[in-house]
């Protein structure tokens, strides 16, 4: 070792693994061999004798090992180690090849440092050691060596007088080295602290390398550039998100600085090192995006700041500047290499932004154009071309649908084009764009330089897309409505997309040719199919032109079962998606999904454009099956065959499916290939086709597929799979499958079972080969099969045993009776059970029996209970209509299957007075009915059976009408349809029966006999006559309910032929023979049937025998009448009688019925029965009713229910402090104060323990909120800044108590408040301001389950959780808001109507509370608009508003919110009619964030108009009355439904008669309302005058035909009315 070996190979390796035995020893014996730690040390060493990197690999290795199992030697070596990689040692230099990558002794050495540093003793020695190093680069720069010996404060560093020094020092040391030993030393200085950070992965040493290296690089010299852009990549590879940013924008801050003329420029360094982090960050790929953002970022600067330098001089060559920005796609292309990496989708509005600019620009220095240098393979530019065909592969699409204007701002002013240098190239760019488009050249000259560019653009992009087989990104150019419009550059546009169309067909028949057909094209030709339904026509009508030319030019894509079944799928959805125009009309459904291809139509709500989509498409499939027919049949026969054979749909509601029609036909079809068979077609007038084969071939597939899986359930073993099963075969699962379906159905009867809606299909299959596969009838196994499914009882879990049931019959025969057997003591136990039609749960009920909330119409609600019916009702349907089936089968020769069949009709019959009266079991019902009929007429009975069975039925039929008519729910137009032809069929039924008597099985002797036969049928026909009234009356009133408007189009009305030829005579006994069947159906005749003779009748017989009505309650008006007149009345049953709705029990405390003891006694029960959340609505009329309650038996109840209720007691109080005085001053004390501050009182002093104690705080707390309104009077006349502070300083001073609440949220306890929210509101001459809170309410979480044997088919279950939200309230005080709270009280009453009829007309009735005389809480419409806002934002009309917030017209935001406003509106404009609801101003009418219509502010309502209250109006004294009588419908609301022809508008015609005969049968508890209301003097009341007209409102004398076509004449009249107009116009004058 003392002297230098020979420089031989073998001597250093030997050398090498010398060390490391060394090494190895001295760990083993556990001693340190101090000669060889020496010796490993002067290896080590700038002064070191070998200067071989292999030796000092070695010995940095062994040194590690030795420094790990001896850690006292660290210390000692961490200064060694770090004057070792601080001086110029030969083997750093020798190794740095070109400067980016660092020697492997280096590497070995920081590796080693970092353990000794690690493993030393002292204070943080990593953050020490790495400022050491550090000022190791500083002091070797000559910026720095210039700092440190000037007195100034350097500039680049803010150096401590420490650092000053060491930096001194450091600097004075190293003046002994050469220049090239200083350079090696800050090379290899920078790649031992970079590898440090890497390995001590701290973040504040990654964090302060990262800052120091980022600082020298800007004032580094080039050969120190390579090394820290070369370590700052790889810091970047495991740096913090901060420092990545740091690092990517120092290297974009550089490039962009960077000038040709600079030395740096030509080493490219920082351009390798933006490259290199490119292909590695693949490492880190949440980063992608961000550094993908920042290079296009980076390129748009750069091709400014070239285009403004070519503007500055125009010597200067833009082609020698561009050359810095073409290279900028190097770390572009390697960043979207990466596979995981794909921008094309999701990316952010921000983000296709920076690639449209650098598309611009590469399309305006001309980048994607070939030159000459390029086409001989000369240029340093040549790989630009294929690395542009990559990143276009993966850019998103440029245009955007959504953006509104983005022809001007993102094309024409683009921020990336500079206008005098785009005017100063465009020549050649409009010359380049006629040579594509030679036909345009026209249009060509008209275009902008930014339309220019971007026809180019896309034309660049879109063929290198169309080239790679990426062609479904060319729709979205035809998308945006801005571009769509300019006439130029739609022309334009659709030459440009033809040309590339060709262009890509031509580049894709070269790639067809040597079978490289790119394997994206079969995905992309799924996003042109999905584009060929697309909302925008032009969008469409390419997306259609595209997919048709391709298939068409490559016609055996059609063997392709994914495109295949894709085609069909979304065929299938758009006939669903028409369908949904019958389905439910008013509520249009946007998004279609298939999950069998993963494909999801957005459409648009036009039914009319939807039908055109489904022909368009369903003529070029036609003509694509007819092409791919007629190359591949066989392929394509396979393809539909496998389509066919996946049973996709568990339900019978999707059994009809155009996908599965279409396969069908094609399947079977015979192409011209079969050449014989295509003759015969052609010369037989009997069409062939191959149904035979299709069939055979679907039903062999199933068949072995079955036996293979029965062989494999069989337990062979796998013998004797070569022969078929023979019957006499055991089946061991048998018992097994028994065991199965005992626990399955156990587990659903007690509701723990993990079964889906599939695992009990796949059960009940299994069950039905097995049963099919033995000789002998497994009875126990059948009556598992039929009870498993009757206990799950959904449609789906009924359909799949149906299913099962029909196959065992079929293949079985002899098993036939007793499975129907199974079948009828199943259908007997839904019976005994009450299931199905036969529950009781979705009865009839009046809307005001159920709790009416201050909430908007909550449309999954609607749809929630839809579901939930259909869920209950539809299994008995499935079972009828297979029934039916079987008894058409049953008829002529199996007497023994007749019987069972009419053994459950009868049963079924007879237990008439169970079956659902819920307005969706009609079809069940009389679909029931129809199939009694069915039964009774299709055998041979004895007279008693026959009569007993008839009777049962016709008692069945009468039971359906012995509720109040109801409409249809919801809007699903099949459903009426359906129920209309059931019960037509049903009324050809009754006409056509006639009672047969063919023979008696009697004792009676034949004069008995015939006498009771005669009786028979004279009551056959009495009965027959009032049900044929009433069926004939059902269909009348559900063809006017299905077609409001009278479209002729769709159907006139049923004409009542039986109701127009009855007399008076003839009313008056079907009126006493549907009493004497049930009365209930004779009082439902009076609201049925318009002639007077009915009324009178009814009345006639309720007074006359009132025992036989008390169970009915709508008897009672009938009995008692308006008020008490000379007519003897029997009133002691009204001790015994049914309670009416709660509101109509308030009546009866009126004047009118001269407050008899027994009416009394009745209203009183009637408030006490009914619960206390029900009566709550109503505690305004309630306190009405103090005023005439001489007996005291209202304030009897209010005093008991508000010691069961503090919500009650609390709010009647209030309600009866705002009732002691009238007007909004509040001065004038009322009749009624002094009876109301007694009952006040006496609730008061009877409150105890803690209803004391909340009471107390509750009114504590909402005291000292009103009473800012007080202290903020003496600041009405100053500044809006001075009414803020001084509310902000007195809600500072609330202290929120528990269990507190606003009283316009009684459901929700106040826990916090934000005290700067106060916001005092414009008034004159009062205080009313505004607070926000935070409130916490319960919440209903509804989580649906729909393969769930227990929730299935709409099953659902129900959690309650609690959450917190932040609700605005205004309190006001000289304002009477008594009239508010009546108006929202009326329409929330209107919203219940609607509910209970299943349409979703939105309204919102906010809560306002009366608290005191002239004071009022009220709460503030989320997330809305005013009308009166949009005008003065600048928002000319709601459409224009519309399109801003939502998008354009054809987006489904946009038409969702249209839809909604359609709805709302409909809603609104019946409550502004009924209400005559007026002041409808702009600052009135608010939109929602879902784009509803909310009116707010009912100050002026019923008989009072604004301009009667301002007397000094000079045209007439007392004012004129402006607003119509109808409501505000002007011509922005018609413009945004769609127009007057639309299809919105008609919608909304509907809409508004349908809310109008929705609401006609409450109209008595409606008036009811208000009629209590009248004694409390509010301004809007005129009198019983007030009640005439509201009533006549109503329409009542009219028939449901009539008083459609009064609302149709009131919407009319509404049309721009003139008197809205001036309305309008002088509120917009004096508002100015």
């Amino acid at each position: 070792m003392e002297s230098e070996p020979s420089l031989d190979t073998y001597a250093w390796e030997t050398m090498s693994e010398s060390l490391k035995l060394g090494t190895v020893c001295a760990v083993a014996l556990r001693d340190l061999d101090t000669n060889l730690f020496s010796r490993l040390k002067a290896i080590i060493s700038m002064d070191s004798p070998i200067a071989d990197n292999l030796v000092q690999v070695a010995a940095l290795k062994a040194v590690t090992v030795l420094v790990q199992h001896f850690p006292e030697t660290a210390s000692s070596l961490v200064s060694h180690l770090r004057r070792f990689v601080t001086s110029p040692v030969p083997t750093f230099e020798n190794e740095f090849i070109n400067e980016t990558q660092i020697p492997a002794p280096l590497y070995s050495a920081a590796k080693c440092l970092a353990l000794c540093i690690n493993l030393a003793p002292g204070d943080d020695l990593i953050m020490s050691n790495m400022y050491s190093l550090l000022n190791y680069i500083a002091a070797t720069t000559k910026e720095m060596h210039d700092a440190l010996n000037n007195s100034a404060r350097s500039d680049l560093f803010s150096i401590m007088d420490s650092d000053r020094a060491t930096l001194h020092s450091i600097e004075t040391g190293s003046r002994g080295n050469t220049e090239e030993e200083k350079r090696l030393i800050t090379i290899s200085t920078i790649s031992v602290v970079s590898r440090l950070a890497l390995e001590f992965k701290r973040d504040d040493a990654t964090k302060l390398t990262i800052a120091m290296l980022i600082q020298r690089l800007r004032i580094s010299e080039p050969y120190a550039e390579a090394a820290i852009a070369h370590n700052l990549v790889d810091l970047a590879l495991q740096a913090p998100e901060s420092s990545f940013l740091e690092i990517i924008k120092a290297f974009s801050s550089l490039g962009l600085s960077m000038q040709s003329e600079d030395p740096r420029f030509s080493n490219n360094m920082i351009l390798a090192a933006q490259t290199r982090l490119a292909h590695e960050l693949y490492q880190r790929p949440q980063f992608y995006h961000i550094y993908l953002q920042e290079l296009l970022s980076l390129f748009g600067e750069k091709g400014i700041a070239i285009q403004n330098a070519s503007i500055q001089n125009r010597f200067t060559k833009a082609d020698d500047l561009s050359e810095q920005l073409v290279s900028l796609l190097l770390p572009i292309d390697a960043l979207l290499s990466h596979a995981d990496f794909n921008p094309r989708f999701g990316s952010s509005t921000e983000l296709v932004a920076l690639f449209r600019n650098m598309w611009f620009l590469c399309t305006l220095f001309r980048f994607t154009t070939a030159d000459e240098a390029d086409e001989k393979g000369g240029s340093a530019t040549e790989w630009r071309r294929p690395a542009l065909s990559r990143i276009a592969a993966k850019t998103p699409a440029i245009v955007l649908e959504e953006a509104n204007d983005l022809l001007v701002s993102d094309v024409e002013y683009n921020s990336c084009i500079r206008l005098e240098y785009a005017h100063s190239v465009m020549s050649k760019h409009r010359n380049s764009l006629s040579k594509y488009l030679q036909q345009q050249h026209t249009d060509i000259r008209s275009l902008s330089p930014g339309a220019v560019v971007l026809l180019l653009t896309m034309h660049d992009i879109e063929g290198m897309r169309g080239a790679v087989g990426l062609p479904s990104s060319l729709v979205p150019y035809f998308t945006n409505n801005s571009i769509n419009s300019h006439t130029e550059l739609r022309t334009c546009m659709d030459a440009m997309a033809d040309k590339i169309m060709t262009d890509a067909i031509q580049d894709l028949s070269y790639q067809a040719r040597t079978q490289s057909l790119p394997r994206e094209l079969l995905g992309e030709l799924q996003g042109l199919l999905t584009g060929s339904t697309h909302r925008v026509t032009r969008a469409r009508a390419v997306s259609s032109k595209y997919l048709d030319r391709l298939i068409t030019s490559f016609p055996s894509l059609m063997c392709d079962p994914p495109l295949v079944f894709s085609i069909l799928e979304v065929l299938t959805l758009l006939r669903r998606s028409c369908e949904g125009e019958y389905v439910d009309e008013y509520n249009p459904i946007y998004e279609f999904h298939s999950d069998r291809v993963d494909i999801t139509l957005q459409l648009p709500d036009d039914y009319k454009i939807r039908d055109e989509i489904l022909v368009n498409l369903l003529r070029n499939s036609s003509r694509w099956f007819e092409l791919a027919l007629s190359r591949a049949p066989m392929e394509l026969r396979s393809t539909l065959q496998k389509y066919l054979a996946i049973n996709q749909s568990l339900s019978p509601i999707d059994a009809v499916d155009l996908g599965a029609s279409i396969a069908e036909n094609y399947g079977k079809a015979i192409g011209p290939v079969e050449r014989k068979l295509s003759s015969l077609f052609t010369l037989s007038k009997h069409k062939p086709d191959r149904a035979k084969t299709v069939t055979s071939q679907i039903a062999s597939k199933a068949y072995f597929t079955g036996e293979i899986a029965g062989l494999r359930l069989a337990g062979r073993g796998g013998k004797n799979l070569q022969k078929p099963p023979d019957e006499q075969d055991p089946v061991p699962e048998i018992s097994a499958l028994r065991e199965k379906m005992h626990s399955a159905l156990s587990a659903v009867r007690e509701k723990r079972n993990s079964f889906t809606i599939q695992d009990l299909k796949r059960l009940l299959f299994r069950c039905a080969s097995a049963l099919i596969s033995v000789s002998k009838c497994d009875y126990t196994l059948m009556y598992y099969m039929v009870a498993l499914p009757f206990e799950v009882f959904t449609p789906s879990a009924i359909a799949a045993g149906i299913e099962t049931w029909t196959w065992v019959i079929s293949e079985r025969p002899a098993f036939e009776i007793a499975m129907m057997t199974e079948i009828n003591t199943a259908w007997m136990t839904s019976i005994r059970l009450e299931r199905g039609i036969f529950s009781k749960t979705l009865n009839y009920d009046d809307p005001f029996h159920h709790p009416i909330d201050y909430a908007p119409t909550n449309k999954d609600a609607i749809d929630r209970a839809t579901n939930h019916a259909r869920r209950l009702l539809s299994p008995h349907t499935l079972v009828l209509q297979m029934l039916f089936s079987r008894l058409q089968a049953a008829k002529y020769r199996k007497p023994g299957l007749t019987l069972l069949i009419q053994r459950l009709v009868l049963r079924s019959a007879r237990a008439y007075r169970t079956l659902s009266t819920h307005a969706l079991a009609r079809e069940a019902r009389f679909s029931f009915l129809i199939f009694g009929f069915e039964a009774l007429g299709g055998s041979r009975l004895d007279s008693y059976c026959e009569y007993a069975l008839r009777e049962s039925l016709y008692a069945a039929a009468f039971s359906w009408f012995s509720v109040r008519p109801q409409w249809s729910y919801g809007s699903n137009r099949l459903q009426m349809d359906a129920d209309s032809k059931l019960l037509i069929e049903f009324l050809s039924y009754l006409q056509a029966d006639t009672a047969r008597l063919a023979h008696a099985v009697s004792s009676l002797g034949q004069t008995q006999a015939t006498s009771m036969n005669s009786t028979y049928v004279s009551r056959l026909k009495a009965h027959s006559i009032p049900l044929k009234l009433l069926v004939e009356n059902e269909i009348y009133r559900l063809t006017v309910w299905s077609n409001p408007v009278n479209d002729l189009k769709r159907g006139g009305d049923h004409p009542s032929h039986l109701e127009r030829s009855m007399t008076e005579d003839a009313w008056k006994s079907a009126v006493r023979a549907a009493w004497e069947i049930n009365p209930a159906i004779a009082v439902g005749f009076v609201e049925r049937f318009k002639h007077p003779a009915v009324p009178r009748e009814v009345a006639a017989l309720v007074r006359s025998r009132p025992r036989d009505v008390l169970h009915i309650p709508e008897a009672i008006e009938l009995l008692v009448g308006d008020r008490l007149d000379g007519v003897r009345r029997d009133l002691r049953y009204l001790l015994f009688w049914d309670p009416v709705p709660s509101i109509v029990g308030v009546t009866f405390f009126e004047p009118r019925y001269h407050s008899d003891p027994m009416i009394l006694q009745y209203a009183h029960r009637v408030l006490i029965q009914h619960p206390v959340d029900v009566t709550f609505f109503f505690v305004p009329q309630i306190v009405q009713a103090l005023r005439h309650d001489e007996l005291g038996y209202v304030g009897r109840f209010i005093s008991e229910t508000a010691k069961t209720s503090q919500l009650f007691c609390h709010q009647i109080i209030w309600n009866m402090k705002a009732n002691c005085y009238k007007g909004d001053a509040g001065e004038e004390e009322d009749p009624m104060k002094p009876i109301l501050d007694d009952m006040t009182l006496g609730i008061v002093d009877s409150l105890s323990g803690s209803e004391k104690d909340t009471y107390d705080r509750e009114f504590k707390f909402f005291g000292e909120v009103t009473s800012i309104s007080g202290k903020l009077k003496p600041y009405i006349k100053k500044s809006k800044a001075e009414k803020k502070a001084k509310i902000d300083e007195e809600m500072a001073k609330i202290i929120i108590d528990d269990n507190v609440y606003l009283p316009s949220n009684p459901d929700g306890k106040v826990i916090d408040i934000d005290k700067k929210s106060g916001r005092p509101l414009q008034s004159h001459a009062k205080a009313p301001f505004m607070a926000t809170f935070l409130v916490r309410k319960q919440k209903v979480v509804i989580s649906p389950d729909p393969d769930s044997l227990i929730t299935g088919d709409g099953g659902e279950e129900v959690h309650r959780t609690e959450q917190d939200v932040w609700i605005q309230a205004i309190f006001k005080v000289g304002d009477d808001c008594r009239q508010d709270v009546l108006a929202l009280q009326l329409i929330a009453m209107f919203k219940n109507i609607f509910t209970g009829v299943g349409l979703t007309l939105y309204l919102y009735p906010y809560r306002v509370t009366a608290t005191a005389p002239g004071c009022g809480v009220i709460d503030v419409v989320p997330n809305s608009t005013s009308r009166d806002e949009m005008g003065r934002a600048k928002v000319n009309d709601l459409q224009g508003f519309f399109i801003s917030r939502y998008g354009g017209e054809d987006s489904v935001k946009y038409q969702k919110a249209r839809q909604n406003f359609i709805q709302s509106m409909a809603g609104y404009s019946v409550a502004c009619y009924i209400l005559q609801i007026k002041d409808r101003h702009n600052g009135n009418i608010m939109i929602d964030g879902e784009g509803h219509i909310v009116h707010v502010d009912f100050g002026f309502l019923f008989d009072i108009d604004k301009f009667h209250v301002l007397t000094s109006f000079p045209l007439r004294p007392g004012g004129v009355k402006f607003e119509p009588s109808s409501f505000k419908l002007n011509h922005e609301m018609v413009v945004l439904m769609g127009g007057r022809t639309s299809q919105g508008y008609a919608l909304f015609q509907q809409l508004c008669v349908a809310a109008f005969l929705a609401l006609r049968p409450h109209a008595s508890q409606l008036i009811a309302t208000v009629q209590l209301m009248l004694g409390t003097g509010l301004p809007s009341f005129k009198g019983e005058g007030t009640i005439r007209r509201l009533r006549e409102r109503f329409a009542l004398g009219l028939n449901e035909r009539q008083a459609a076509e009064y609302m149709m004449g009131v919407v009319k009249n509404a049309h721009e009315n003139m008197r809205s107009k001036v309305y309008d116009e002088f509120q917009r004058v004096t508002l100015a």
